[in-house]
């Protein structure tokens, strides 16, 4: 299992305590240099520990590497570069990885995801989006470019809003889309008499959708509208939308909602 970067940083801190060089940290943890080095910035090395560096350096030193051998190296970045230590992972496992995250999670993986490989499939593919190209997935970069359509003609911007739409249309609830909040420009997912439903699908994955998430949540504490808020979870592995808004809509149907 893969560290987080909160025990990277603390694990970091106690070899360099300890007198270990930014390379000895970036090699034992598996880091970038220059995260080592970022990591315990603030730490003073005492004057023994830094003579014993440069004393191992000088014995390790460059002196042993013949100079045809020593330009191969700088032209590359050096002997030290992360990629020289870390562990090293095929082409096919790096896309076997994608897609068992796609078959798990019911969505593609995003950089977040996969914090800890992400300079392993930047060297494999050259970026992460001709990564997810080559596992069979399309990238979107534009939020909510693609549509689906419902049953009823609705376009929904997810295929989990599709899921939501179709279940209100199977139960027979009239439902409106896209509704505009009060004396603002965003929308609500959907509508059923005075209750609307957000779907919140990319909570925690995209900064620009966090902050119109957190705008829309202002809104409804202003206004103290009525809303049904739905996630990820509430849809898959398996849906609970019987459960979460059969009962609520079953709640709110004195208050003629629908």
């Amino acid at each position: 299992m893969n560290k987080l970067p909160k025990d990277i940083k603390k694990n970091a801190c106690l070899l360099r305590v300890k007198g270990n060089s930014f390379r000895d940290i970036a090699k034992k943890l598996s880091i970038s240099l220059g995260s080592s080095f970022y990591y315990t910035r603030h730490i003073h090395l005492r004057k023994s520990q830094k003579i014993e560096l440069q004393l191992r350096g000088y014995r390790n030193g460059i002196e042993k590497i013949s100079p045809s051998v020593r330009a191969i190296f700088n032209r590359k970045g050096g002997i030290n570069t992360p990629h020289h230590f870390q562990i090293q992972y095929s082409r096919k496992h790096l896309l076997q990885l994608l897609i068992e995250f796609a078959t798990k999670h019911k969505r593609i993986p995003t950089k977040r995801d996969f914090y800890s490989h992400y300079g392993s499939y930047y060297r494999t593919f050259d970026s992460w989006n001709s990564a997810i190209r080559e596992a069979g997935f399309s990238p979107n970069p534009v939020l909510f470019a693609k549509k689906f359509i419902a049953q009823d003609g609705h376009k929904c911007d997810s295929f989990s809003e599709k899921i939501i739409d179709d279940w209100l249309s199977t139960n027979k609830i009239p439902h409106e889309r896209n509704v505009p909040y009060p004396q603002d420009r965003f929308t609500a997912d959907f509508k059923i008499g005075k209750t609307l439903i957000e779907f919140f699908g990319l909570q925690g994955q995209l900064k620009r959708y966090d902050a119109l998430m957190k705008k829309k949540l202002k809104m409804i504490q202003k206004y103290k509208l009525k809303v049904i808020s739905l996630y990820p979870k509430d849809l898959f592995p398996h849906s609970h939308l019987n459960t979460l808004l059969g009962n609520k809509l079953r709640k709110y149907k004195n208050e003629m909602i629908y």
